[in-house]
């Protein structure tokens, strides 16, 4: 499974980080934007049904997909660079998903640590959750869920002449309430819930990007709704999904393939 990711990762990344990022004299707003279109980027999912299917049961893929990033994109032009090469970014990775007796399940997705164009990203992410909807013979499936991820992603700009390395590590949480129901082979799902996430911006050398502040670490928060909507469709042991998802108000898509068994 390793090397069907490998390809896909190195594709969805290399549009994502074809040209060089470059910050300057970023607002608060700025940073708190940009941090949240990067953590929600890297946050988990594993586009899946909140559903269980018998005791037990074993799922494991490849994720990938795209968000949205405008506010990356505007600061990117008023630092004098292209930002149409960052109106999106990208996501790709491992996923794996367990359900286990009592209809309990749990997921994992991981983007190991990579260098790309001179841009290191890495993201991991844990979810677990209840199909209460199978627990009492409902004619769907109702869960409850939670997820968290952290991310990092470091690159290196010069400011005022003087290179720098810029350090962005970020953590996202979430809770929701989660419905599906199988018809034949597809399931279509939903979950609405709450999201959080913490960043924290760091510059490694001389001078700051920061244009409110002198210092050379700030952080940057933000609390907000979760939407996602999808749909999984299962051929015989393989599985294809597609995922559209609103969380703080950036937007992602993603799509899956993977082993189901």
């Amino acid at each position: 499974m390793k090397k069907l990711m490998l390809p896909l990762l190195a594709a969805l990344s290399t549009s994502a980080f074809s040209s060089d990022i470059e910050f300057q004299a970023l607002t608060k707003k700025q940073v708190e934007d940009i941090t949240t279109e990067f953590a929600v980027n890297f946050s988990h999912t594993v586009v899946a049904a909140p559903e269980t299917d018998g005791l037990w049961g074993v799922e494991v893929g490849v994720i990938g997909g795209t968000t949205g990033s405008p506010e990356l994109k505007n600061a990117v032009n008023d630092a004098g660079g292209d930002g149409k090469d960052f109106k999106s970014v990208y996501h790709a990775g491992l996923a794996a998903r367990v359900h286990i007796p009592f209809d309990l399940y749990a997921e994992v997705s991981v983007l190991p640590e990579r260098e790309i164009s001179g841009i290191n990203v890495g993201a991991r992410s844990l979810g677990v959750g209840w199909n209460a909807g199978a627990s009492f013979g409902l004619p769907l499936d109702l869960a409850i869920g939670a997820n968290a991820s952290s991310s990092a992603i470091d690159f290196e700009q010069d400011i005022s002449g003087v290179p720098a390395k810029i350090d962005i590590e970020s953590t996202t949480r979430v809770l929701y309430v989660g419905v599906s129901k199988s018809f034949l082979f597809v399931t279509p799902y939903a979950k609405v819930g709450t999201a959080r996430q913490e960043s924290d911006v760091e510059v490694k050398g001389v001078g700051t990007i920061f244009g409110y502040t002198l210092k050379q670490k700030d952080d940057a928060e933000k609390t907000g709704g979760y939407l996602a909507a999808g749909l999984n469709l299962q051929l015989f042991f393989f599985k294809l999904g597609f995922e559209y998802q609103q969380m703080l108000d950036v937007k992602r898509a993603s799509g899956k393939l993977s082993l189901d068994f």
